[in-house]
């Protein structure tokens, strides 16, 4: 088997899978209590938390551990909102992913919502953002890196327009965690968002960055771990995990890791490009992740494709894995303006440091094997390809 589809979620890492061992064994104790089974567990979630702080150039008391990014978003969404009652408008874009939107939606009756459109690119204005932030905007929240199409906004500067407009900022890194350096040490974000499983931990642990200062309001409420910020005992195993996932995806990025995988991915692309025509590249080539790449092959149903290369072995995705199963045009790709047809067309290839040369070939050449396959069953007339072996 082959694996790219990275974006959706990663294999755990050997040596993180051995960092938690211990944790799944004889070092079962809660970290709340005060023997020492249960202080070498309190221990381990104070080494996790410094790691993760350092991942993301943060103070430690920064660092709020939770299940998952979905809850981490929320969780930004909800303090802010609720810290400052008196402010009703949030700023987004059209590309968020639901756990943002679909929250603020569902759970904040009331609540307007600015969405900020994306060109044809992926990005948004800079000079729309300016507008759209208003007297009673209590947050921004703006995706670092999209999940589908790889494409990286300019949270940098987002992030200092809100500032000086006096609105909270948060913004989801969970598909940029661990591809691209994260420095929160300017202070211009105040929520952030991250996801173990997208860089080599375990699925059912995330963590959300809150700065020194900023409003907050815990979304679980209970015993009062996490200093208060998030009830519930401690996932220890998982902790631990994030935390040595956090350590070796910084000595990949300090290693030329983003060298490492956009030489797979481009590479890749290349191959595809020459070797299958009709193929179009969807997003900034330019401002985007170094792991992902787009695709869209005309006269291609991406479900078929999907089937076809499953049947050899590979994996790939048709867009976000949170919308697998939905026959409908991706909203991303028609927010970026592309027609229902090349939307349906499109492919995500997502590598990771796990993958090698060699599966970039191979999988190259399956991809285009599938491709010249489908457009000669298609020209002789309809056809539908099933899933079921």
């Amino acid at each position: 088997m082959i694996y790219l589809d990275n974006n959706a979620t990663t294999q755990v890492h050997p040596e993180v899978a051995k960092a938690m061992g211990p944790f799944l064994s004889n070092e079962y104790g809660n970290p709340s209590t005060g023997y020492d089974l249960g202080r070498r567990s309190n221990e381990a979630v104070k080494e996790a938390r410094n790691q993760v702080a350092e991942f993301l150039n943060s103070d430690t008391e920064e660092i709020v551990f939770t299940s998952c990014g979905t809850e981490s978003d929320n969780t930004a969404i909800f303090s802010a909102i609720t810290a400052m009652p008196e402010k009703r408008h949030i700023v987004t874009t059209s590309i968020e992913h639901s756990a943002v939107i679909a929250f603020a939606k569902a759970v904040m009756p009331g609540l307007e919502i600015t969405e900020l459109p994306v060109n044809e690119e992926g990005i948004i204005s800079l000079e729309d953002l300016k507008d759209a932030i208003r007297k009673d905007t209590a947050l921004v929240t703006i995706m670092w890196a999209n999940n589908e199409t790889g494409v990286c906004q300019p949270i940098e500067e987002a992030s200092l327009i809100t500032k000086e407009s006096g609105s909270l900022f948060h913004t989801d890194a969970v598909n940029a965690a661990g591809k691209i350096p994260i420095d929160l040490s300017a202070g211009n974000i105040d929520f952030l968002s991250i996801s173990g499983h997208k860089f080599h931990a375990p699925k059912g642990i995330g963590a959300l960055y809150v700065r020194k200062g900023a409003p907050y309001k815990p979304l679980l409420i209970g015993g009062g771990q996490e200093e208060g910020k998030r009830a519930g005992t401690e996932a220890v195993a998982q902790i631990v995990a994030l935390g040595k996932a956090a350590v070796l995806a910084t000595e990949r990025l300090n290693d030329q890791g983003q060298e490492k995988l956009s030489q797979m991915r481009d590479a890749l692309e290349q191959n595809l490009i020459k070797g299958i025509k009709g193929t179009h590249r969807n997003g900034s080539s330019r401002f985007r992740l170094p792991n992902t790449s787009h695709l869209s092959f005309d006269d291609v149903d991406a479900g078929d494709l999907l089937i076809l290369a499953n049947d050899k072995g590979l994996c790939i995705a048709s867009g976000s894995a949170c919308s697998t199963g939905k026959r409908e045009p991706s909203r991303i790709m028609k927010a970026m303006g592309h027609t229902d047809e090349r939307a349906l067309s499109s492919i995500r290839l997502s590598v990771s440091s796990m993958n090698t040369d060699q599966e970039i070939e191979e999988s190259s050449k399956i991809i285009i094997e599938c491709v010249e396959k489908i457009r000669s069953l298609r020209s002789d007339g309809p056809v539908i390809f099933s899933s079921d072996k």
